[in-house]
């Protein structure tokens, strides 16, 4: 199976017109060699490390914490399912599912982009959590075991100054700022570096799409890469024969926070995340 280092799929992601391409802002808010993670939003899919990655510095490469499903070949199934989901419309599926020819195209193509993702991100260096919900008592176990290595990784790499990713609080960060359980990882991350000494630099980098990047408008970002489609467009639009709107992607580094605590409860913890979700969250309704 062909795979790329994470240096070089940023690399062909920037220069070539195969996904929307985003512009950074607020580079100058990222520390240097300091313990660093970012934190980013997620809207309604996984594509938003994607955007961050190609927004962010490329050296060192960032690690990112993935689902096990997409980062362990034993839930195929599972994997292969969400990547179908992601690449093809509803609307696609259940139209090339009606002639079997074509229904086992889409499965063959679909499964082998999962093969593809698999591979590669097992060379990504990414750090592997159990996020979906436990079915049995051995599997809590596994879960157990899979996020306690999972911390213990991600804190050689912030004192090692390798950037870290994460979105602060597992889900929707868009959509809502408060709920029931907050997972408290970030500031836990944050309190055991301040006992060892270190100050952790904690980025909010928000994903704006304009539109919304999906099955409708992925083709739009695509095509306003390429520079004679997108001269064409703006003519016209000045010419005021055909209006034209680029689609607008960016990213956007605020100010690094950090965490106050060297010794804190459960409530201060809970309190950090929802302030950092209410930062990002008006960042992001802002324009």
């Amino acid at each position: 199976m062909l795979t790329f280092s994470y240096r070089n799929s940023i690399r062909i992601l920037k220069y070539l017109p195969l996904c929307p391409k985003p512009k950074a802002v607020g580079l100058s808010n990222l520390p240097k060699d300091e313990p660093t993670i970012y934190v980013y939003n997620h809207i309604h899919r996984r594509v938003e490390p994607l955007f961050l990655a190609l927004a962010a510095p490329p050296d060192p490469p960032i690690r990112f914490f993935v689902d096990i499903k997409v980062s362990r070949p034993e839930i195929f199934a599972e994997t292969h399912a969400d990547v179908k989901d992601s690449v093809f419309s509803p609307n696609l599926q259940e139209k090339w599912g009606r002639h079997a020819l074509r229904r086992k195209i889409l499965e063959s193509a679909s499964r082998l982009l999962t093969r593809f993702l698999i591979a590669n991100i097992s060379g990504y260096n990414f750090i592997p959590v159990f996020v979906h919900e436990p079915r049995s008592p051995e599997e809590q176990t596994r879960k157990r075991r899979i996020n306690r290595e999972a911390f213990q990784d991600c804190i050689r790499s912030l004192e090692s100054h390798v950037p870290v990713a994460i979105a602060p609080s597992g889900g929707y960060t868009h959509q809502e700022t408060t709920k029931s359980t907050v997972p408290t990882t970030l500031p836990s991350l944050a309190e055991m570096l301040q006992k060892r000494g270190k100050t952790l630099k904690i980025v909010p980098s928000v994903v704006k799409e304009r539109p919304q990047v999906g099955h409708g408008t992925y083709k739009r970002y695509i095509a306003d890469r390429i520079p004679p489609y997108r001269l064409c467009r703006l003519l016209l639009d000045r010419l005021k024969i055909k209006r034209y709107e680029r689609p607008r992607l960016t990213v956007e580094f605020l100010t690094p926070v950090t965490f106050p605590h060297s010794d804190s409860s459960k409530d201060d913890k809970v309190q950090f995340v929802q302030h950092l979700q209410k930062i990002m969250y008006d960042v992001l309704n802002r324009d």
